[in-house]
């Protein structure tokens, strides 16, 4: 793995960098929008107020028709500094004030808010009620004041917005140099004990809690880890003795795969040989017996016959020769025993990466099988397992319990009471194309010279031979689940019987 280069310090700034240049603009748009807000409102609110006043005034006082007193109402709008333009509509007549700023005239529009307009005036008009007359006061107030106000806020706050970022992440490189300088002490420490040193301790100065745990539970694990390496050489050297076992086992237990595979083959031909002299033999004595005593073709046909019964008695011999591969001694059998026994030299003889499980359920009820050929066919499912999960490890459940059938199992399980066999894998799993073709003696999916292809044929004869039920379900990338049933002995008592609770899912 590539060395990283980027420390905590520079991760920190960059995180702090991007997430002010995400907060900072939209925290100015706001604060931008609210002063505008404030501001624009205050102009608007305060320039009515005095237009209304001064409408006020026009109502009140005597001032219209009189030129000489709407004129000096109008000009005192523009010498309070409040307005830029006054205008009285009286009747029809136009009355300006001769103060109004130059360049600035009434336009027939009133300002509603206070950017419909885009100039700098703000035009307000007023009706004014009295009788006798038709009137109304326009006055216009600058805006450009509130606007450079709006200017000035916003460069404050984007001065406020930089200074805060700037200390901000000042701040939390100093945090962050504060925290990272014990832990750079502890892993310079760690590098340390890593290149040999293992007397080095690891410790912290720090007031950090979560870092003086962490240097805490660092010194306890390399106070455990420092008489490992005598522990782990021991238990190497065992690991390879009983790899040279496991190999001798698999030997012999690929001997015995061939072994069975050469009875089931041998059996085979010599029922076909068996099938084809039963005629010859039938024919030829049937030829000799009608044929006279002198007759020259007699010794031929006596021959034929001598040479059939030979062959019958070599046929024979195959047939003795492959019941013996397919038999065993068949007596009341505690299952218990001889699968424990499996388990056991598993456990010794798994890579470290797989994980053995033992799963015996309930009380054991007696089957009637051959212990030997029990343990022959629980080997050879534990050693499927093993090799459908390969380098890749995973979990080996060997599981024993009893279960009653009760007409709703899969095909072939008749309703009964069971004993049931468990292998759980959790390798490669097979697809319905591979499961078809499992039992076949000689398929295999692994590569040449990886196995024979024999285990699970054997472990289908064993099971027919026995007179057991085999079931498998299996799923790509989940796993493989052999299971086989084995009916319970007749003979056992009627307590037992009540202890099968177990039901198939």
């Amino acid at each position: 793995m590539a060395r990283l280069d980027v420390g905590l310090a520079q991760r920190t700034v960059v995180a702090g960098v991007a997430v002010h240049l995400l907060t900072l603009p939209l925290v100015t748009w706001v604060l931008l929008v609210v002063v505008r807000e404030a501001q624009t409102n205050n102009f608007v609110q305060h320039v009515r107020t005095f237009a209304r006043g001064v409408a006020d005034g026009f109502e009140i006082a005597p001032v219209l028709g009189d030129t000489n007193k709407t004129s000096k109402l109008l000009d005192s709008v523009i010498l309070t500094g409040e307005g830029v333009y006054a205008e009285l509509a009286d009747n029809g007549r136009r009355t300006v004030s001769a103060l109004n700023h130059p360049g600035i005239s009434y336009t027939g529009r009133q300002d509603l808010e206070f950017s419909d307009h885009p100039d700098s005036t703000y035009f307000i008009v007023l009706p004014i009620n009295k009788s006798g007359h038709d009137a109304e006061v326009r006055l216009g107030f600058d805006k450009r004041p509130t606007l450079d106000d709006i200017a000035e806020a916003r460069e404050r706050i984007v001065e406020v917005l930089i200074s805060y970022a700037v200390l901000s992440l000042v701040m939390a490189v100093v945090l962050v140099q504060y925290l990272t300088r014990p832990l750079a002490s502890l892993g310079e420490s760690a590098r340390q004990v890593a290149s040999g040193d293992h007397e080095r301790r690891l410790s912290a100065n720090t007031t950090i809690r979560e870092v003086h745990d962490l240097a805490a539970d660092l010194e306890k694990m390399r106070a455990e880890l420092v008489g490992v390496n005598a522990k782990l050489r021991t238990e190497m050297d065992e690991r390879a003795r009983v790899e040279a076992q496991r190999q001798a086992l698999e030997s012999q237990l690929r001997r015995r795969q061939r072994l069975e595979a050469l009875g089931t083959l041998a059996g085979g031909v010599a029922h076909e040989i068996n099938n084809t002299l039963v005629p010859i033999m039938l024919f030829a004595q049937t030829v000799l017996d009608a044929q006279p005593p002198d007759s020259p073709s007699r010794e031929d046909l006596l021959g034929i016959l001598r040479s059939a019964r030979r062959s019958k008695e070599v046929v024979k011999k195959v047939l003795t020769f492959s019941r013996q591969m397919n038999s065993g001694k068949r007596e009341r059998l505690d299952l218990t025993e001889p699968v424990e026994e499996v388990v056991r030299l598993f456990r010794a003889l798994t890579p470290p990466g797989i994980l053995v499980v033992k799963c015996i359920e309930g009380h054991c009820l007696p089957v009637i099988a051959d212990a030997t050929l029990i343990n022959l066919l629980t080997m050879n499912l534990c050693t499927n397992a093993l090799q459908a999960m390969g380098a890749t490890g995973g979990t080996l459940t060997v599981g024993l319990a009893p279960l009653t059938a009760t007409g709703l199992e899969p095909a072939g399980v008749a309703a009964g009471n069971y004993m049931q066999l468990r292998i759980q894998d959790t390798g490669h799993g097979m697809d319905p194309a591979t499961m078809e073709h499992i039992f076949e003696p000689f398929f295999t999916t692994r590569a040449a010279g990886e196995g024979t292809g024999l285990g699970l044929a054997v472990v289908h004869g064993i099971v027919e031979s026995l007179g057991a039920i085999l079931l498998v379900d299996s799923n790509p990338g989940v796993g493989t689940d052999f299971r086989v049933l084995f009916r319970v002995a007749e003979e056992q008592t009627a307590s037992q019987r009540a202890e099968v609770r177990h039901d198939i899912s």
